[in-house]
């Protein structure tokens, strides 16, 4: 069995941004990868949005069918159960909160066999995210909700349109920081293209990864 790799993550953390562009830089190794869409909490700006690009791109989504998709109604997509017993590699974008946290409750089961890296994405601009003790407190909530561990952090920062590379590097200082206090790796940081160079240059010690930003609507 292939990895799964769980993205969660507060509201506006970029989780779904950076699941969807894992997923499309993964297929490009893998000969099946699956994006299941699990976000129970925000319908909206998340991966189930994009079906047509990951379906040219060869990425097999998961979603909720297709008259609840924009709902909220909480509903696990019916089929993956099924390819959580394939030979493939799953990406999971997971709600949230506690709630979103649930599905990975319900699924865990059907994951014994399969090992995998659950990634809090954080982004330390958001107000819920200032502090460490306020990511500490979430971190443990979705850990309690999914009964799964994190394995690491993936650094998200950023101020939308208002970004510029001293932002960047001053708000992955400060993941780095939280990461230390929670005894977690920052296993990457994700900025937008257009950044990518420079972050890189000035973080030589870091794996930086670039962003294209599918979710972003145009008035932000």
């Amino acid at each position: 069995m292939g990895n799964i790799t769980i993205f969660a993550g507060g509201f506006g953390s970029g989780k779904s941004e950076t699941a969807l562009n894992y997923a499309l830089k993964l297929v490009r190794s893998c000969e099946q990868v699956v994006l299941a869409d699990l976000d129970m909490v925000n319908p909206y700006f998340c991966s189930r949005e994009l079906e047509k690009v990951l379906s040219v791109n060869r990425v097999k989504l998961l979603a909720p069918v297709e008259r609840l998709r924009f709902g909220d109604v909480p509903q696990v997509p019916p089929e993956i159960v099924g390819y959580l017993g394939m030979e493939n590699e799953m990406v999971l974008d997971v709600g949230g909160d506690e709630v979103g946290a649930q599905v990975l409750g319900y699924l865990r089961p059907y994951m014994r066999d399969r090992p995998y890296k659950m990634f809090l994405v954080v982004n330390p601009y958001r107000s819920f995210a200032r502090e460490l003790g306020a990511v500490a407190e979430l971190k443990d909530a979705l850990e309690r909700a999914s009964r799964l561990r994190f394995t690491g952090i993936v650094s998200n920062p950023n101020l939308a349109g208002d970004t510029d590379v001293e932002i960047i590097i001053s708000g992955h200082e400060r993941v780095r920081e939280y990461a230390q206090g929670m005894n977690l790796p920052v296993v990457f940081l994700v900025v937008e293209n257009c950044f990518y160079e420079a972050v890189r240059v000035r973080l030589p010690d870091t794996e930086v990864k670039p962003l294209t930003l599918y979710l972003r609507p145009e008035w932000l």
